[in-house]
């Protein structure tokens, strides 16, 4: 992950819905969307620590899984950086990069 990462997306040119996945078409309104760069910043909505972890994933825990609300852009799901102890609901969060397909932000 470098400081260059952005936070790309797409967004609906009718109804502004939006997603980080790629869609040609808005599911809500069916109209064409657009590639774009979100900030990369968000702020937390809720969030879980996952410290008994499913199979293949022992060697992470503790780690923090958490419900984002990017600005401007879509409410995701993504794994937040640092101890998750400290992590508030509404604080905010950076985005980091993605690791093996899985969004990541810093607290």
């Amino acid at each position: 992950m470098t400081e260059a990462m952005q936070l790309e997306g797409y967004i609906c040119e009718k109804c502004e819905w939006s997603d980080v996945f790629k869609v040609q078409t808005c599911p809500l309104c069916h109209g064409p969307t657009k590639h774009t760069i979100f900030p990369d910043v968000g702020q937390v909505a809720s969030f879980t620590v996952v410290r008994y972890p499913p199979q293949g994933f022992e060697k992470e825990s503790p780690y923090t899984v958490a419900i984002i609300d990017v600005k401007d852009g879509p409410r995701l799901m993504a794994r937040v950086m640092g101890p998750g102890e400290g992590l508030r609901v509404g604080q905010t969060v950076r985005f980091a990069g993605s690791k093996n397909g899985a969004l990541e932000f810093k607290a």
